[in-house]
Parts: C-alpha cells; sequence; structure tokens
C-alpha cells in the first residue's frame, strides 16, 4: 500500500501540480479515488472527500438506482384508447393517447419506438378493428410535470436540456435550419422540423468568421416566441442547430392526425367531451424498449432526457407523482441503507445538468463498488457502461493497447468540469473502481481531456503490479 501512495503522489504531481501537465490554475479542485473490489482500502486517495460538481457523471447513480428498483425488463407504457363505441366504421369519439412517461417514443436511438415504427402500430390497430372514421380528435392524456428549480435558465430552450414530459416526442426535440450570409449580417431559420406552431422561434443569431456552433434558444411553453442568440459560422446555406421542443404532445397529435389523414381514416374533430369516458371499448399498448436498453443510451450517449425521466418515474412509482424532490428522496433512501451516501453526494437532478449537484471521488467508488459486489444485474449495468478507446463517451480517452477492453465507465462534463468513473479490469481479472473529477478550470477542455487521460493511463499502467497484490 505505501509503494502504490508512493507511486501515486510521484505521477500525479509530476502530471497535475508540478510538471508540464499542470490542469487549470491555482483554483482548479481536483479529486481521485481508486479501490479495488472486495477491498475496503483506497489504493489511490487524492481529495477524495472533496465535493465537486459530477456533471454527467450523475446519470450513474440514476441508472445504477434505476436498475436496482425497476429492474432490467422495465417498460414504460402507453395506452391508446377509443373513447366512445365504434359503429359503422367510425370511432364515435376520440383517439385518446394516455401518456406513461416513454422517453422514447418517436426517438432516434431506437427503431422499435421511431414515428414511422409508431404510426404504422396505431394505424393497423385503427384498420383491424375496422376504423376507418373518427368523428372527434387524437387527443394526449398527460399530467404537467413542473420546472426543476436547478435548472439553468440558459439550458432550457436546448435540445441537450429539453424537459421531460409525461409525453416526451422525438427526444423532445426540433431541428432549426439557420441560413448565414457574410460576417456581421443578420441569419435567418430556414425551416422547423418539425413544426411546433402555434410556437414560432425569432431569429437573433449573427454570422461569425468561426466554424463553431454558438447559438443558443431560449424559451419556456408558457412563452410563444421563442428566440435564438449568439452565432454560426458565416455563408452556410443549412445550418442545423437544435432547440428543445415546447409542447410534445400538441406536435404528436398535429403529426399522427395528418398521418392518418394520408392513410385514408378521417379525422372529423368534432368537439366531443369528454375527452376520457367509460364508454371506451377498444385500447391498445405501446412498450417502450426494456430498461437494460434505455440505460445503455443514457450512458453511452450521456442522453440527459432519458436520465431525468428515469428520476421522474422512480418518484412516480413510489411516490406517487412526478416530482424531482421525490425521485432525489427515492434515490437518497436507497443509497442510504447500503453506503454512507449523505455525507458524499447531493443530488437535484438525475441528469447532471444542473451544477448544485456535489458528489465526492470517494462516494462514487463506493457506489460503484457497491454494484459489483451486490447487484443481480451487475453485467446488465456493466453493458450500459462505455468502453474505453472504442465507444460512448470513452472512445477519445484510455486508448493504450494494454487498457484495451479493460476500462468500463462513463464521463462527465460542462463549462469548467470534467470527470470520468468506472472501472478497469486488473491483469488478474480483478476489478477496480475509479472516479476522478476536476472542477473550476479555466484552460480549455480539452487540455484537462488530455492530461486527466494520460494521467489515470500512467497511474494504472504504472502501479498495476501494487494493485493486483
Amino acid at each position: 500500500m505505501k509503494t502504490c501512495l508512493f507511486l501515486f503522489c510521484c505521477i500525479f504531481y509530476s502530471f497535475i501540480i508540478n510538471g508540464q501537465y499542470q490542469i487549470g490554475d491555482r483554483g482548479t479542485g481536483v479529486s481521485m479515488c481508486i479501490k479495488m473490489i472486495g477491498s475496503k482500502k483506497e489504493l489511490v486517495s487524492y481529495h477524495s472527500n472533496l465535493r465537486l460538481i459530477p456533471a454527467s457523471l450523475t446519470k450513474i447513480i440514476t441508472t445504477s438506482t434505476a436498475l436496482e428498483l425497476l429492474g432490467p425488463d422495465y417498460t414504460f407504457k402507453t395506452k391508446f384508447v377509443c373513447s366512445g363505441k365504434v359503429q359503422n366504421g367510425c370511432l364515435e369519439g376520440n383517439l385518446i393517447i394516455q401518456a406513461g412517461g416513454d422517453p422514447t417514443l418517436g426517438s432516434r436511438y431506437f427503431n422499435s419506438t421511431n414515428s414511422d415504427s409508431l404510426f404504422k402500430h396505431i394505424f393497423h390497430w385503427l384498420q383491424e378493428n375496422d376504423i376507418k372514421e373518427i368523428s372527434g380528435t387524437v387527443y394526449v392524456q398527460a399530467s404537467e410535470i413542473s420546472y426543476s428549480s436547478a435548472r439553468l435558465w440558459e439550458d432550457i430552450g436546448n435540445y441537450y436540456g429539453a424537459y421531460p414530459h409525461e409525453f416526451n416526442w422525438r427526444d423532445n426535440t426540433v431541428k432549426v435550419t439557420l441560413a448565414s450570409e457574410e460576417t456581421g449580417s443578420l441569419c435567418k431559420i430556414v425551416s422547423l422540423r418539425p413544426s411546433i406552431e402555434p410556437y414560432s422561434i425569432k431569429c437573433k443569431v449573427l454570422a461569425a468568421d468561426h466554424n463553431k456552433d454558438s447559438a443558443y434558444v431560449y424559451g419556456l411553453p408558457e412563452i410563444k416566441q421563442w428566440w435564438i442568440e449568439g452565432s454560426i459560422p458565416s455563408n452556410r446555406s443549412g445550418f442545423i442547430i437544435k432547440a428543445a421542443m415546447p409542447d410534445p404532445a400538441r406536435t404528436f397529435e398535429k403529426e399522427l392526425s395528418s398521418y392518418l389523414q394520408v392513410k385514408g381514416i378521417h379525422i372529423l374533430k368534432k368537439e366531443i367531451k369528454p375527452y376520457f369516458s367509460n364508454d371506451s371499448h377498444l385500447s391498445c399498448i405501446f412498450y417502450s424498449p426494456r430498461l437494460s436498453e434505455i440505460i445503455k443510451v443514457i450512458n453511452h450517449k450521456s442522453n440527459n432526457l432519458f436520465a431525468d425521466m428515469l428520476l421522474l418515474t422512480l418518484a412516480k412509482q413510489f411516490g406517487n407523482q412526478y416530482s424531482w424532490d421525490i425521485g432525489v428522496k427515492v434515490v437518497c433512501d436507497f443509497w442510504n441503507d447500503r453506503i454512507d451516501f449523505t455525507n458524499n453526494f447531493r443530488i437535484k437532478d438525475g441528469s447532471g445538468l444542473t451544477p448544485k449537484n456535489l458528489i465526492t471521488t470517494k462516494g462514487m467508488v463506493d457506489l460503484l463498488l457497491w454494484m459489483k459486489d451486490n447487484s443481480d444485474y451487475f453485467d446488465v449495468f456493466k453493458a450500459s457502461l462505455a468502453i474505453g478507446g472504442q465507444n460512448g463517451t470513452l472512445k477519445s480517452v484510455f486508448n493504450h493497447e494494454n487498457l484495451r477492453n479493460r476500462i468500463f465507465g462513463k464521463s462527465g462534463s460542462m463549462e469548467g468540469v470534467l470527470g470520468y468513473c468506472g472501472y478497469y479490469i486488473g491483469i488478474n481479472g480483478k476489478y477496480h473502481a475509479f472516479c476522478c473529477v476536476a472542477n473550476n478550470f479555466t484552460v480549455e477542455t480539452k487540455l484537462v481531456r488530455n492530461q486527466m487521460d494520460s494521467t489515470l493511463t500512467q497511474l494504472i499502467l504504472n502501479t498495476k503490479k501494487e494493485f493486483q497484490k
């Protein structure tokens, strides 16, 4: 152990504190912890009790908790109901969609739930029941979900900060195509896909002499006119940015109605209330992919919408309402019985978008250790993690040939924040849990990433013999 810690100190100070690979400036906070499975001792500990912002490392907490409490085979259910009798090929009522919190409807990540698959499923069901006409309308029945007070205003209007709803559609994302001319000129919106009427977006974006997407969308569902600020490269005819979808349910209603009309099912749109009644005789259920597949997207792609919807689903399942606070309580209650969660974590959402989340690297390592030692679903959890140097959020790091197929984990990043956590498998097959986080740096994230990658790689390679004892 003494040799291991001595080697760590030499490597760490060489790469980060005193050497040419210094991360950030004097205000940078860095923490690291490594433990071997089956051991309570920290093989590496550098400010491991320091509470830091984890960014998307938060998703490890959310996905592991959901896996334990809901199980890998859990699916979201969306129910389609005919609210009225069917006579002579006409549904004398409305086609009601009862939302179930499924974040995968229309998602680009799953073929089974994309728009074509879902629309065909509904159309064939209506055909099987000889429905050629709907006297009422298509209506999504969904509960409102409050905003998280911890989310930043600058994130809410953009695709990565799209709010979860009880009914989600197309990743709650809108593609905005912009056209730019000479530097300094005002850009124009070419198209919005899908349409978000009655909402509109005003363009305040300027053309600039750079090659970056520096345009950000601002808006809330309560505001009918959203807007875009910032800049995009000059002289582009079709530059695409992505906004959050203001009202996924209404967008879906319009898209499904149009699809059915094209397929020959007429929707008369008569005012028929209530939108749901006891006269419903026909219904079908559309199932999401299994949770094991959903958490793989969350941890490989760092999907914020899916992660936050999981937190809210835990709240609904164990607290009977979609509530951020209840979801957080479910997570805390689960882990407090297993590790020292309270002293090592402060969680405010499921995705890590809020900078109000805090973790210690020691706490994260203890959580990872518990999953390996105690979870019946560890293989599923491990399969959800990216492989170093190969895929997901670890594709560009840990690509040393001696680490191939030995590191599984996740990254987390936002402005001034970068972290990595997961497992590496030693030469004798023993698992080690690791976590490294840096906060408050002002240098480019790329520099921090390169040096954190180099530090962890060298640390693992140079101390592996000691770690196997």
